[in-house]
């Protein structure tokens, strides 16, 4: 009998949902960084998992959404960080390195800076590998290096460039809106053949969420993580796992900026798995 195969993040980000959720031999979990969960998942090889918000928009005719889950922020969320050698208005006719691990918010960083900040980059430098593993001369062509998960939580307490914007609180300063980084999507010709272990995923998740976020200091301090404790704890209380409406209302906000600048072909609509 085939598992169902469903991808996560290989983040910080997802210890909430993970660390308490039991084991079932009929479900697989994958972890890896977000872009490879996205195109894993577009090719067939993963049933579900949680990609980025702008993976979904993109493609969301193909999926279904499960209920009420998601990694979203209200303000500062410190994962999604654009890093800056100069002031954010000087970026102007700059280079930005992007992190080849992101989707979504790399289209957000572009509404924020095009759309709302008027700023257009000479470019955007879609990068393959992290910062630390750039040449010197490739770091220092660059004005600015947009990072998420793990990597930018580290960088923060490096204090490397002299300059960070959150992303999520710029968000928020412009729109009054929570932002919403990714969504956990299911194929939707595996739902029939998976419903039952579909529905015992969702059901743990929630558990596993509520439970985690009662017993926040005790996960951070069980986990074997490569970032400090207390930064680790403060970061996950920055966090919300939820898709409440107000979230559903701010990404379809997003969802249209995305589809006014031809990044998404249309407007998704919601489409949610039955439980």
């Amino acid at each position: 009998m085939p598992k169902l195969k469903i991808g996560f993040p290989l983040y910080l980000n997802t210890l909430p949902l993970l660390f308490f959720l039991p084991q079932n031999s009929k479900i697989e979990i994958i972890v890896d960084i977000p872009k490879n969960l996205n195109f894993k998942l577009k090719k067939n090889l993963l049933q579900g998992g949680l990609v980025s918000s702008t993976h979904y928009a993109k493609n969301f005719e193909e999926y279904f959404l499960l209920p009420d889950i998601s990694i979203s922020a209200v303000g500062k969320v410190k994962s999604v960080i654009l890093f800056h050698h100069l002031p954010l208005e000087k970026l102007q006719n700059q280079k930005i390195g992007i992190t080849p691990e992101t989707e979504s918010s790399y289209a957000l960083l572009r509404v924020l800076l095009e759309d709302f900040l008027k700023i257009h980059p000479a470019e955007y430098v879609e990068l393959s590998h992290n910062l630390k593993e750039l040449s010197w001369e490739k770091r220092k062509s660059l004005a600015a290096y947009l990072a998420i998960g793990d990597e930018a939580l580290t960088l923060t307490q490096e204090h490397i460039f002299p300059y960070h914007t959150d992303l999520a609180e710029l968000w928020l300063k412009y729109t009054n809106l929570p932002f919403v980084f990714a969504l956990i999507a299911v194929r939707k010709e595996i739902v029939e053949k998976f419903r039952d272990e579909l529905k015992f995923l969702c059901y743990e998740l929630y558990q596993a969420r509520a439970k985690a976020f009662s017993n926040l200091k005790e996960i951070v301090e069980k986990s074997h993580l490569k970032i400090d404790k207390e930064v680790a704890y403060n970061y996950l209380t920055h966090l919300e796992h939820d898709f409440s409406p107000l979230k559903q209302k701010a990404f379809l906000t997003f969802c249209n900026f995305l589809y006014n600048k031809k990044i998404i072909p249309k407007v998704p609509q919601l489409n949610f798995f039955n439980l």
